[in-house]
């Protein structure tokens, strides 16, 4: 298989995105966090065959879900720290901040010196620089918790 295709710009945001981690690295202040969804999944009585003590009965098929889960991680690189959350409903703008706001309600006292939450981000629909959304939505975060916010987004 021949290598895949070098793409300059794409070689340009990551030196960027490099360089924005280097930096955060080296500052006391910042924070970097991580955010990202995963695949629904499906909820029910599903089994692959495995065995249980309890002889639970399983649906053969997993056709019919009696529900949806949306898993979303937050993760703290520095600290090998992972913390998920899930949604019945879609990844939106507002669950994406909504689950900030609560994970730093909770940890805010752990990080007393930082000034600054550097998200990183893949650039989804939900979280776009574009998306106007979840920027509003940010500032009134970064706004009531007196923290300043820097976005670094992965290239597609």
């Amino acid at each position: 298989m021949p290598p895949p295709k070098k793409v300059k710009e794409t070689d340009a945001i990551f030196a960027q995105m490099q360089q924005t981690h280097d930096d955060a690295q080296q500052s006391p202040t910042v924070l970097r966090l991580s955010l990202d969804a995963k695949a629904t999944i499906n909820v029910g009585p599903f089994a692959r065959g495995g065995r249980t003590r309890l002889g639970t009965e399983a649906a053969d098929h997993d056709f019919k879900p009696t529900g949806t889960l949306t898993p979303f991680g937050l993760l703290l690189p520095d600290h090998d720290e992972l913390n998920l959350y899930f949604t019945s409903t879609k990844v939106s703008s507002d669950f994406i901040v909504d689950v900030l706001d609560d994970w730093w309600r909770q940890a805010k006292e752990r990080f007393t010196a930082v000034k600054e939450l550097l998200l990183y981000l893949d650039n989804g629909p939900e979280n776009s620089g574009c998306r106007s959304q979840f920027l509003y939505r940010l500032v009134l975060f970064a706004r009531l918790h007196q923290v300043q916010i820097r976005l670094a987004y992965y290239p597609p």
